[in-house]
């Protein structure tokens, strides 16, 4: 049951291959993939000038950048995550409220 309106997440699995799968204290469920993420990052610097993230593996990999992958995950107190990402971006720091917003799932983004 949700207490005060705040949404929270119950439990949070990261993988290293695919994404970010979060149950919300409401019973959403959503799997955040990670070039979705790194895409949606809210630092001054990628809102400014949006990230580049390569989704699809390049064909000719010694001139192009790898597949955005994550590499590590700071909880930050009680109202956020700070993802380290393979290009080396760590600035982001992603509240529960705002991971909630960007929800990709249909029936989120259909709202």
């Amino acid at each position: 049951m949700v207490q005060n309106n705040e949404l929270v997440p119950t439990s949070i699995k990261l993988s290293a291959s695919g994404g970010m799968a979060v149950v919300w204290n409401d019973g959403h469920a959503a799997t955040y993939p990670h070039a979705y993420l790194r895409q949606q990052c809210p630092c001054a610097i990628c809102r400014e000038t949006p990230p580049e993230v390569q989704t699809v593996p390049d064909p000719f990999p010694i001139l192009g950048k790898n597949l955005i992958g994550l590499r590590g995950a700071t909880p930050i107190g009680r109202y956020a995550i700070q993802f380290l990402w393979n290009d080396q971006h760590a600035e982001g720091i992603y509240s529960y409220a705002y991971l909630r917003e960007i929800c990709p799932c249909k029936s989120c983004q259909g709202d």
